[in-house]
């Protein structure tokens, strides 16, 4: 990637701005559309959100001389864990270790400081209804309000339903107690449609009762919540930021592989990506079995090389039983030698 549009790239990270990363891919052989299975020559550039070309999904589109993938790059989905209790603590280090970037708010101090949350971004103290109007919540966020009591929890739940509704609002307490404070909101007219998208009691029906299992149950909430495709413009990726950071800010020689296309029943989809190292050791998954152990040895080939590869991989039915595997389909995986300036 020419150091233009990486640090395109990174100034959109940095601002905030959602982007599309365009992957152009050509044969090296004749410039038009690859074979599989060939070696590649790749072009980049970034589109930003207002332009035409935009997409909110990674794509891979078949042009007259060239492959277009399109990639929506966003920072890592930003969960707000309102309250710094017991099941906070566990939820923000379950939550963080799965890719959220995690904010903890808590009007007391023993509760909100860096020693209780090591896995948080940030650690507020300060009052809710003054924290609130800063964090500037949009339909990308998560809000989780599990603070110390019923008065704080409608305070919060209050100023996010008159306010921008975050992609994800739950709140912990039964559904008879919540229900009163729904009621009275209804009378001061916040409108019906708001009330009904918040996810009370918070979390999934796990029966989890202690604060790690109820910290799960909410985790689970998340998770199902991020990963179910929405059309209301919100970004649809399965890029590890973590993954995306190595990428471009990391020193050690590797390749990356990138899932363009996945038919059938993969466990990963399309923008999924992995580095694959000197020591062939990874970091993050196109999907694991035989075709991630091929992935890394193709990659591993391709370390230092400077080149890229379109490589194309089809596991029918026979062969998954052959190797035990219990997934199969057609995948082609952009694999790639990161060129480190």
């Amino acid at each position: 990637m020419k150091k233009q549009t990486k640090e395109h790239l990174q100034k959109c990270l940095f601002e905030g701005k959602v982007c599309n990363l365009v992957t152009e891919i050509s044969s090296k052989e004749t410039g038009g559309i690859p074979e599989p299975n060939t070696n590649v020559i790749l072009k980049r550039k970034i589109i930003e959100q207002t332009e035409e070309d935009f997409s909110y999904q990674p794509i891979l589109r078949k042009e007259e001389n060239a492959y277009r993938f399109f990639e929506p790059i966003a920072k890592e989905e930003r969960l707000i864990v309102l309250g710094g209790g017991h099941i906070s603590g566990y939820l923000c280090e379950f939550a963080a270790k799965t890719g959220f970037d995690v904010w903890v708010v808590d009007e007391r101090e023993e509760f909100s400081n860096r020693e209780r949350f090591p896995h948080a971004k940030k650690v507020i103290c300060g009052k809710f209804t003054d924290v609130l109007p800063t964090l500037n919540i949009n339909k990308n966020d998560y809000v989780a309000i599990v603070t110390r009591g019923h008065s704080c929890d409608g305070d919060c739940l209050y100023y996010i339903l008159t306010h921008e509704f975050p992609g994800y609002l739950g709140m912990i307490g039964s559904k008879r107690r919540v229900s009163a404070q729904f009621k009275m909101f209804r009378e001061m007219g916040v409108p019906e449609e708001k009330i009904a998208q918040v996810h009370n009691p918070i979390g999934l029906p796990i029966n989890g009762v202690t604060p790690p299992e109820i910290a799960i149950s909410i985790l689970a909430e998340l998770i199902l919540e991020k990963r179910t495709k929405k059309t209301d413009g919100t970004v649809q990726t399965e890029l590890d930021y973590e993954v995306l950071l190595e990428w471009l800010n990391g020193t050690r020689p590797c390749a990356m592989a990138t899932i363009l296309k996945a038919q059938g029943s993969s466990p990963r989809k399309e923008g999924a990506k992995m580095l694959i190292f000197e020591d062939k050791s990874i970091l993050g998954s196109v999907g694991g079995g035989l075709a991630e152990s091929k992935v890394i040895e193709k990659g591993h080939e391709m370390i230092g090389s400077g080149g890229a590869f379109l490589f194309h991989f089809v596991m029918d039915a026979d062969v998954a039983a052959r190797v035990g595997m219990a997934c199969g389909g057609t995948f082609d995986i952009l694999i790639e030698d990161v060129i480190r300036e």
